[in-house]
């Protein structure tokens, strides 16, 4: 579970932090496998190297397509979460803002995420000045810009937990004005009672106005800021889990991408599910345990291909939910998944280093950076060095 509420949780996330050596982080996958019960025979030690020279492939790849505003490179609207996701990566393997080989560009994206927030506490690239959120936005503005709230907000929260000094304390003002905003769309109306809880997009879209996916992001962005000392109502977090647990789908031992539409399942919101849920104390639960046994029927050996899903599935995005929500979940699952699943990934790493942009149409223009920011995010499971991933 995530790290309690005490200056004692803070201090070790701040000490997991700041004693990750760059690029070198096997001691603390050692300590985080025992803490969680998973056994560090995953993988053999070659392998262990492998992916350790695969991420940093990775992270070159990433550091060398900064953009001199600090971001990195997607479509307007799809800022700052992309940045976001890139700075998640970095800081998951050991690298944070200000220090290391990688300090200055972090720190330099770190500074475009926070300068990307409106007036009315929204953080989006994108979109209206106005001082207060409206629903009146264009579907693709209200559909990117719930993604690239809870994302960008769970970026500063993280770093704010992990480093409380003066270097991220003008942070706080930004993270507290996030608050308001996620706090404010949980409580929209919603127009069926099944929806309580959840988070959709800003504007006004479809017959659900919450979905397991968006919500999944805002859950993760709560938990963080409470874990960092912010004030979170404990009813917000209640209710965004009860809603999870809604979307569970008993017929087919899967979470549903909502709770009304009866056949929207894919990978990724398997292991959003399992990962909320494991988030909440939730492992033993029935509904994570079967999860988690439907998802080894399926597997990630076909790279970048969209089945079993072809309508619906992204190989990446679930390849990152799904690693996250099996290392909560933990023996026997991890071990029965991610060996299998990371020999895959790394076989298809381009030689600079990246992944390909993702198959599916849809998020094909997200670009490679978008894709090898979530599988550095996703190989990084073990290493705990977020406290939001913390078992």
């Amino acid at each position: 579970m995530l790290l309690p509420l005490t200056d004692a949780g803070r201090l070790q996330s701040q000490e997991t932090g700041a004693t990750a050596s760059p690029g070198r982080v096997g001691s603390q996958r050692t300590a985080a496998a025992h803490a969680g019960d998973t056994p560090r025979e995953v993988l053999s030690d070659q392998e262990w190297r492998k992916v350790d020279q695969s991420v940093d492939r990775g992270l070159t790849f990433l550091a060398a397509q900064q953009q001199p505003d600090g971001s990195f490179p997607t479509l307007p609207y799809a800022q700052p979460a992309v940045t976001s996701l890139c700075v998640l990566a970095f800081m998951a393997h050991g690298h944070n803002p200000g220090t290391g080989p990688y300090g200055e560009k972090l720190s330099r994206a770190v500074k475009f995420i926070a300068e990307c927030q409106k007036p009315n506490g929204l953080i989006m690239f994108v979109g209206s000045d106005e001082p207060q959120i409206s629903r009146n936005v264009e579907h693709v503005v209200g559909v990117a810009g719930t993604y690239d709230h809870a994302i960008s907000s769970l970026t500063l929260a993280e770093l704010y937990g992990m480093n409380q000094s003066k270097n991220v304390a003008h942070l706080q003002n930004v993270i507290n004005k996030s608050l308001r905003v996620s706090l404010e769309i949980q409580r929209w109306p919603k127009k069926i009672s099944a929806d309580k809880g959840g988070w959709r997009y800003i504007n006004e879209y479809g017959q659900n106005d919450s979905d397991l996916s968006v919500t999944g992001w805002h859950l993760m962005f709560l938990r963080s800021a409470r874990n960092a000392g912010f004030s979170v109502p404990e009813q917000a977090i209640t209710d965004a889990v009860a809603y999870i647990r809604r979307t569970y789908k008993e017929d087919y031992g899967e979470f549903n991408y909502t709770t009304s539409r009866s056949d929207v399942r894919s990978r990724g919101m398997i292991g959003a599910g399992s990962l909320a849920l494991g988030h909440a104390g939730f492992h033993n639960s029935k509904e994570a345990k079967q999860a988690a046994e439907t998802l080894l029927s399926y597997s990630f050996d076909v790279y970048n291909d969209n089945n079993p899903f072809p309508k619906r599935d992204r190989y990446h995005y679930s390849l990152f939910m799904c690693c996250q929500g099996m290392y909560q979940m933990g023996s026997p699952y991890w071990e029965q998944f991610f060996p299998r699943t990371i020999r895959a990934v790394l076989a298809h790493q381009q030689p600079d280093g990246s992944w390909d942009a993702e198959s599916f149409q849809r998020d094909r223009r997200y670009g490679n950076v978008y894709t090898t920011a979530l599988v550095i995010l996703a190989v990084g499971a073990p290493n705990q060095l977020l406290p939001i991933f913390q078992r």
